[in-house]
């Protein structure tokens, strides 16, 4: 089963776009994973979790390395392992498919919607900060 991200507010008017509802999934197949193959799984999270560190390392040396491409493979395997990330609408030509396109569809504009809002607001913000620091420049006016 595949979970559509939802859009709600959160405070001082920022947006989320919410995908815990896929998280929670992919979280229990882990645990799934887990119990079946303990030693596998485990040295899975760990080595991601060191070649975190060994890419933090690398970028410091200019980015010389593959720790981090290294760690996203096996990110990208162990992901895929739990369901992976991909959102598959249904093919088929029929009501259920017509109703998911039409509720992705709405979703998409809510947060089309809310995110041209806060820019907005934040373009305003930003213009009356803009004006307030021009105004503290200016030379007193004797």
């Amino acid at each position: 089963m595949s979970y559509l991200p939802t859009l709600r507010r959160a405070h001082k008017g920022a947006i989320v776009l919410d995908g815990s509802a896929a998280a929670h999934e992919q979280l229990r197949t882990l645990a799934d994973l887990y119990r079946e193959d303990p030693e596998g799984v485990g040295d899975m999270l760990i080595q991601i979790a060191d070649l975190k560190d060994q890419a933090e390392r690398e970028r410091d040396l200019d980015g010389l390395g593959h720790a981090e491409h290294v760690r996203d493979d096996i990110v990208t395997e162990l992901l895929n392992e739990i369901g992976g990330a991909e959102i598959y609408l249904d093919p088929r030509d029929n009501h259920h498919a017509l109703m998911q396109a039409r509720s992705l569809a709405h979703q998409a504009r809510r947060i089309a919607d809310a995110a041209q809002q806060r820019a907005d607001e934040l373009a305003v913000l930003t213009a009356v900060a803009r004006g307030a620091r021009e105004e503290r420049r200016r030379p007193p006016v004797c």
